[in-house]
């Protein structure tokens, strides 16, 4: 399994959200997916959080608004706005969130764009992938938990892995199967015992997706997509 795992050290180049000299406009490559990554440790100052919040229309303020916790706002607003600093990049032009839409199983999109994108979260890191194909991505704190509670997602040969290996298996494994599931795009209605890991593949209904991993800190991260030979890893600072 380790041919398909991105050592932490590549996740070195930085993009400032509010120096747009650091918005390289980019073309995507067939072959290639882009990961944009955010952590936050702490609050913005008010003054901060109003600015960011406020270039969201207010349906997007709403739905971040709605959380009560202050992380999930910063969660569903950052990930709002990795969409609106990606789009820029690899579309060339601002996002306008009137085309910024979800298709009838939740999936976000973007109407008329021939880029694909998929946002995910945990606890205080935000991943958003974009690729020319569609594509899942999921990222997951390692804790400590009773692996053996999952054989309901993992098959025989996947569970002795994991016993083998431990808990930090148990995540990379969850999350290339979440990450193909988000990638396929229909929703709860994909088992998750159905999708094969095979290597620096995954397998559902015959149909080979390619998975990237890394673990960052006490996270595991997976982008799936339909065919992608590089996985571009970009920091974005606020």
């Amino acid at each position: 399994m380790k041919n398909h795992i991105i050592n932490e050290q590549n996740l070195s180049q930085t993009i400032v959200f509010s120096d747009p000299k650091t918005h390289i406009q980019t073309n995507i490559k067939q072959d290639e997916s882009y990961l944009l990554h955010y952590t936050f440790t702490e609050k913005f100052d008010v003054e901060v959080w109003d600015y960011y919040l406020n270039i969201l229309p207010r349906k997007f303020q709403n739905e971040v608004l709605r959380y009560r916790r202050w992380q999930d706002r910063y969660n569903c607003l950052i990930g709002k706005l990795l969409v609106y600093v990606g789009h820029y990049m690899f579309c060339g032009a601002s996002l306008e969130f009137d085309r910024f839409l979800k298709d009838s199983f939740g999936k976000p999109y973007i109407e008329n764009c021939n880029i694909h994108f998929n946002i995910s979260h945990s606890e205080n890191t935000v991943v958003c992938a974009f690729s020319k194909k569609n594509i899942g991505v999921d990222i997951e704190e390692i804790n400590n938990l009773d692996v053996t509670m999952f054989d309901n997602v993992f098959s025989s040969d996947e569970m002795e892995k994991i016993n083998k290996d431990g808990v930090s298996r148990f995540y990379e494994f969850w999350t290339i199967k979440e990450a193909v599931s988000k990638a396929i795009g229909q929703g709860l209605g994909i088992p998750l015992l159905e999708i094969k890991i095979k290597n620096q593949y995954a397998i559902y209904d015959n149909n080979k997706w390619q998975i990237k991993s890394y673990k960052m800190q006490n996270k595991y991260c997976t982008v799936a997509s339909g065919f992608c030979s590089n996985l571009i890893l970009k920091e974005i600072k606020f």
